[in-house]
């Protein structure tokens, strides 16, 4: 029986190697904390500590995004995401056709020939107002030919 479990009254074995667990941690934890303040004591300033920490974690980072099998995952995630999306686009476009749905692009181009007929439309109107106010101008001008006529 160890010293822990005799103090504390356990008897059960299970209680004494717990207790023995425990105790022997704690003091594991106070020896390593009393080494990492005595390393700390060389440490000029938590600024400079700080400092440190942060040039160091920036050059990890920059190695680590510039490595080759970062680059090349990266590529490979944007082909896959590039053929999703076009994976996707034909998808909606096959349901749109099957389903008689327009699309936005179809729509757009409908429009768009909405606009140069409505274009050509007012070209020929303005064609024929201008046909009509010569006519009407030739007209006041000769009166008398229209009468003798």
């Amino acid at each position: 029986m160890t010293q822990n479990a005799a103090t504390n009254g356990f008897t059960n074995p299970f209680f004494e190697r717990w207790m023995d667990f425990w105790a022997n941690s704690i003091e594991q934890s106070q020896e390593q904390t009393a080494a990492l303040m005595e390393a700390m004591k060389g440490v000029p300033d938590l600024e400079t500590l700080r400092r440190r920490w942060l040039d160091s974690l920036s050059g990890n980072l920059d190695t680590f995004l510039r490595s080759p099998a970062f680059l090349e995952a990266m590529r490979r995630n944007f082909e896959v995401m590039t053929e999703m999306k076009s994976h996707g686009e034909e998808a909606a476009q096959e349901v749109a056709r099957q389903t008689g749905v327009p699309r936005m692009p179809d729509v757009s181009g409908l429009f768009e020939r909405l606009r140069l007929a409505q274009e050509v439309i007012l070209e020929r109107l303005a064609a024929i107002e201008r046909r009509l106010e010569a006519i009407e101008a030739l007209v006041k001008r000769s009166p008398a030919k229209r009468n003798s006529g």
